[in-house]
């Protein structure tokens, strides 16, 4: 994050809030969604949607398996969310993830440039290059660890033939292990018992944004209901910065009245009072309105 998506999370996040939710997502069971999103833009629109929905509190309470109080504390949990982001920041800066994670960065790319040359000029196998890291750059400190066995293992072969020094070898295990005990798990070993778990606080983030997801799809869907296909102009996804769904204008075509009708035509009549009750009915069917029970 940069410096000004750090403001706008201290000014919105809440303590009280974190301290409220952070039960309840603790208790969280299944898959976990990791939070890459804006977290001020998914508090707006909640905040949005809730005084929406609220506004139609008493329709609202007679539907099955909702609770209102629930979904009025969303934006609290949203705020708790923005603190729970925050905490992850704080414990980046302060075991120096990121200066680590760049660094850790440059010696693998250094590492795997000059393996890959060393295969070229047949001192090393292509295939033990390959099998030292993987595609894509998912694992960093799996591709040094990966690479400093390689080096250690062909040192002897390698010796005045790489710019690779034993000493650069050793930076890289020294940086890798250190990322590796910053990203540990609950319960793994590490190496000073003050080494912060980024792991705990990042998993956490992430137990709040689920949370929020889980319980902004009972407001949306009792928009749904509400509101019918223009449920997204009055409950927005989290993420969305423009209405989905426009109002549909009639054309001129369509408000013109019907001068005449052919002579035995049946007659035109009136919608029937309970037709939006039916159009609701089956919109809910189309998008699987199934409240759980809770």
């Amino acid at each position: 994050m940069g410096p000004d998506d750090i403001a706008e999370l201290e000014a919105l996040a809440s303590e009280p809030g974190y301290d409220a939710f952070l039960a309840p997502a603790k208790a969280l069971e299944g898959a976990l969604e990791e939070c890459r999103s804006n977290i001020a833009l998914a508090f707006h629109n909640t905040k949005r949607g809730v005084d929406s929905v609220l506004a139609h509190e008493s329709e609202v309470a007679a539907l099955p398996g909702v609770k209102l109080e629930e979904l009025r504390e969303l934006p609290l949990l949203a705020q708790g969310l923005a603190h729970a982001a925050l905490r992850v920041q704080r414990d980046m800066r302060a075991s120096t993830f990121g200066a680590l994670f760049d660094r850790a960065q440059q010696l693998r790319r250094k590492l795997l440039k000059t393996a890959e040359a060393l295969a070229e000029a047949s001192f090393l196998a292509t295939a033990d290059v390959a099998a030292a890291h993987t595609d894509g750059h998912r694992d960093v400190v799996g591709d040094c660890l990966g690479l400093v066995e390689l080096f250690r293992q062909h040192e002897a072969k390698l010796a005045g033939r790489s710019p690779v020094t034993p000493d650069d070898v050793s930076e890289v295990e020294r940086v890798a292990q250190q990322l590796r005990a910053l990203l540990a798990a609950p319960g793994e070993a590490r190496e000073g018992e003050n080494s912060p778990l980024l792991f705990e606080a990042t998993e956490t983030r992430d137990r709040f944004w689920t949370l929020l997801t889980r319980r902004h799809d009972v407001l949306w869907r009792c928009g749904a209901w509400l509101f019918g296909r223009d449920v997204d102009l009055h409950v927005p996804p989290l993420q969305s910065r423009h209405p989905l769904v426009r109002a549909v204008v009639p054309t001129s075509i369509e408000r013109a009245p019907q001068q005449t009708q052919k002579r035995g035509a049946t007659p035109l009549t009136t919608i029937a009072p309970d037709s939006n009750v039916r159009s609701k009915v089956r919109f809910m069917v189309k998008v699987g309105f199934d409240f759980p029970s809770r």
